[in-house]
């Protein structure tokens, strides 16, 4: 089963330069699809090795990359293995590994039992708070490189990948494959960025959500349930989506509304969430949200080039991977976004979950 998600282009201003470490034990092999340049494969070498940097987990993540033929105004597709896991489970593999300050605060606050509660969107799109135990209480998806991090043994590898990435080839010539002193021309589209950025998908920076916000409404294009309980018998939320908060307290899986991510149980926001392509702001759950300055939001810009920001470590950290170094507390992460001006991007991305 695969998580698969796409790259579009837009427009932007402004960025930063990542954190790095010389601390390493992820490995990231890179399997070619096809024949890819000199400079297209040492960009994606560049990006792999940024988060080799970044995390210490001493696991191996097979990631296909390759060009290819996408859809019109695509710039990269992305596609994850998943496997299925326990929410009971889970919670005991991200207590077993939990090595920071977040993970101690992101453990302490997780919901106790074998099922989680939560506000949900129905088939209908009305909500509701779900706590009747159902499939979609019990069970959660894991990226499978983010069950490697939690010390699960997946049948993933050379002939079978964790993820693939394909960029498109109309947009080969629209890319920067290098920087030359951390910057790339403005004109063009910072290959390793966007690498960057998918990879992390693939890392588990997923939400069910997206799901929700695809198969909701009267269409019912997924062909599941009657909208009263079309979503209660099926696996749909992430790890991710163990932080994805709307107040002190309440764990929200809808679409729509102003969640954020939190490792306290909703008391701190250290960056919002992006609620929905179909049925929420515009852009998929699986990023932060667009006016933020993230790795992980939905749009990336020309003449641009940046790693991942503290809030995008953190939440990392909080679903299982284990930092190099550490990263500022949340209540510093406004003082340092607040000099680096205001960002308007540009790719966008689509989301769907298929077997």
């Amino acid at each position: 089963m695969h998580a698969r998600s796409s790259f579009r282009p837009a427009t932007l201003a402004l960025a930063l330069a990542g954190l790095a470490s010389s601390a390493q034990a992820l490995d990231i092999v890179l399997i070619q699809n096809g024949s890819l340049t000199a400079q297209q494969l040492a960009g994606f070498e560049s990006a792999a090795s940024y988060w080799e940097r970044m995390l210490s987990d001493n696991v191996t993540v097979y990631i296909e990359v390759g060009f290819g033929n996408l859809g019109s105004g695509v710039l990269a597709e992305a596609s994850s293995t998943k496997t299925l896991v326990s929410y009971s489970a889970l919670r005991g593999l991200l207590t077993a590994d939990a090595q920071s300050a977040t993970d101690t605060s992101a453990v302490a606050h997780l919901q106790s039992g074998s099922a989680l509660t939560f506000q949900s969107t129905q088939g209908n799109l009305t909500s509701r708070l779900d706590n009747d135990g159902s499939t979609n209480n019990r069970q959660l998806f894991l990226t499978t490189a983010n069950a490697k991090a939690l010390g699960q043994t997946v049948g993933t590898g050379l002939s079978q990948p964790d993820a693939s990435i394909t960029f498109a080839n109309g947009f080969a010539g629209s890319f920067a494959y290098s920087r030359v002193n951390g910057s790339v021309p403005a004109g063009q589209m910072d290959f390793i960025t966007v690498a960057e950025h998918e990879i992390g998908h693939a890392l588990g920076f997923v939400s069910g959500v997206d799901f929700i916000d695809n198969c909701a409404g009267a269409a019912n294009p997924c062909g599941l349930e009657t909208a009263a309980n079309r979503f209660e018998n099926q696996t749909i939320f992430y790890s991710l989506d163990l932080f994805r908060y709307s107040a002190a307290g309440v764990l929200d899986l809808r679409v729509g509304g102003s969640p954020y991510f939190s490792v306290d149980g909703g008391a701190t926001n250290i960056a919002g969430f992006s609620t929905g392509q179909e049925h929420g702001d515009g852009w998929q759950a699986s990023h932060f949200v667009n006016s933020g300055l993230t790795l992980m939001k939905p749009t990336v810009s020309f003449g641009q080039s940046y790693d991942a920001f503290p809030q995008d470590l953190t939440a990392f950290d909080a679903i299982g991977w284990d930092l190099a170094a550490p990263v500022p507390e949340p209540a510093s992460y406004a003082l340092l976004i607040g000099g680096l001006g205001v960002v308007a991007w540009a790719r966008r991305r689509r989301n769907a979950v298929s077997a």
